[in-house]
């Protein structure tokens, strides 16, 4: 997922044929020169590519930006298929958690239905021991009133044991079958989401690659250009994580408030990874997830479901720890850590930073959530 900035520097996750790269270098240095040409000239790339270079400072700036642009495309796309994933994969993990459950169920049903099938063969062997024995041949046997109603109410209870053996079995081989049925179906429903997940997987990294491509095939200025864009920006996302690092004793907020940003900013310069979720890799939901377990608040990986989560706030009341989210589908959130400020785990390519959410659109959603002290 992603921000609405975004740095030109991503890591290449899997290389498309040669013929493809080939395609897509030769479409992203049109776009950038369709900034610098007439657009008559425009409408041949092959011929600009061929015979017009930018050469000038300003030329080179403005193919430069039709770049970024073409990329912040790409990563607009991404963010969103990113969570698309993301999404499936919280479906799946959903569905397979509940499929674990049904079968533990189921089994411990199956163990109950063996029993009480025991018992009732076993009941139902003694009845048969008792040979053709009747109610009106144990009245006439019977020496006495008191004997023939003691043999009267024995025979009843025979009666009604034998209903409630039958019916015992009959309504846990009735819930067996209904768990065996649902397992079923959670069965086939995770058949589908699984192929969801491998289609957006697919469709990440063809993304990945296409913009990787795009990269690899500019030209060594415009890369320079691009390259000293993305260190100002490091830079200046370095000095806004200084400025949070500095204002975390003066922040209003609880305990747990200020824990969990002091604990965000533990992870400042981790990469991001898509579908990242520890130490060693974030996207933006992944970071939430981490960071906020700790503090009593079991988020699922999907930024979506997290939004609807906790209490809405307006942004104008937003205090620290408070989440924001981003887009329509949602596909992108942050870190409200007091002061304008906000941590993130932007895009491929980037780490997670401190960024001043004035740099956002406006917000699809703002949440509180309660928390506990570790």
């Amino acid at each position: 997922m992603g921000s609405p900035h975004h740095s030109p520097t991503r890591r290449r996750r899997r290389l498309l044929p040669t013929a493809a790269v080939a395609c897509l270098t030769t479409a992203a240095i049109a776009v950038a020169l369709a900034a610098v040409v007439p657009a008559t000239a425009a409408a041949n790339p092959t011929v600009i590519v061929a015979t017009k270079q930018p050469t000038t400072l300003p030329e080179l700036q403005r193919a430069a930006d039709a770049v970024q642009r073409q990329v912040a495309k790409l990563d607009d796309q991404m963010e969103v298929v990113v969570e698309d994933w993301n999404g499936a994969q919280a479906r799946l993990d959903s569905l397979n958690g509940d499929l674990a459950r049904i079968r533990l169920e189921l089994e411990q049903q199956q163990a109950q239905l063996d029993q009480k099938q025991a018992v009732l063969a076993q009941h139902l062997a003694w009845m048969y021991k008792l040979g053709d024995v009747g109610l009106l041949e144990a009245l006439i046997g019977s020496g006495s009133l008191t004997d023939a109603q003691a043999r009267v109410e024995f025979f009843k209870r025979l009666s009604q044991q034998d209903r409630q053996l039958r019916d015992e079995y009959a309504s846990t081989l009735a819930v067996v079958r209904g768990l065996a049925a649902e397992a079923a179906r959670k069965r086939d429903q995770a058949r589908v989401v699984q192929q969801q997940v491998d289609a957006e997987r697919v469709a990440i990294e063809d993304k990945l690659a296409e913009r990787q491509a795009i990269l690899d095939g500019l030209d060594a200025k415009i890369r320079k250009i691009l390259d000293a864009r993305a260190r100002a920006a490091a830079l200046a996302a370095g000095r806004l994580g200084r400025e949070a690092l500095a204002q975390i004793g003066s922040i209003s907020g609880t305990a747990a408030q200020r824990g969990v940003i002091h604990d965000a900013r533990r992870f400042l310069g981790v990469p991001y990874v898509w579908g990242g979720a520890s130490p060693s890799g974030f996207d933006c939901s992944g970071l939430v997830l981490y960071v906020y377990a700790r503090y009593g608040v079991k988020f699922p990986h999907f930024a979506a479901w997290q939004a609807q989560m906790g209490i809405p706030v307006p942004e104008s009341q937003l205090e620290p720890a408070d989440l924001v989210f981003f887009g329509n589908p949602i596909h992108h959130v942050v870190i409200y850590a007091g002061n304008g400020l906000v941590i993130q785990a932007p895009h491929t390519g980037d780490v997670v930073k401190v960024s001043r959410l004035s740099d956002f659109e406006p917000p699809t959603a703002c949440r509180r959530y309660p928390l506990r002290m570790p």
